[in-house]
């Protein structure tokens, strides 16, 4: 199936969607490795550019990983996740930090 952006999914194509790497686990991605039993909430104001473009990315990051659907907020974990075990990222947004100060 050719979505809105001329790419073909992952089901059409009949190849497996592609997994997250051995180290972003599922329990990165939740709170199951917390010692909370309720989730803290973040919140994020973007701007309406970003916030388009971030929901673009989701529907189409749904139909590339043959899912039905991708929210910001599992975005935004899957980010927080990475940052907080990559230290390659981490120091790459420290610098994009000072920059925006």
């Amino acid at each position: 199936m050719i979505n809105s952006t001329g790419h073909t999914s992952a089901r059409a194509r009949g190849t497996q969607p592609q997994h997250r790497s051995p180290d972003l686990t599922a329990k990165h991605l939740h709170w199951a490795d917390s010692d909370r039993t309720k989730p803290v909430r973040r919140s994020v104001d973007l701007s309406p550019m970003y916030h388009r473009k971030l929901t673009q990315w989701c529907a189409e990051t749904a139909d590339v990983i043959g899912t039905a659907r991708v929210t910001g907020q599992d975005v935004i974990r899957a980010l927080v996740a990475r940052l907080l075990m990559d230290e390659s990222l981490a120091r790459r947004i420290r610098d994009d930090l000072s920059m925006d100060l």
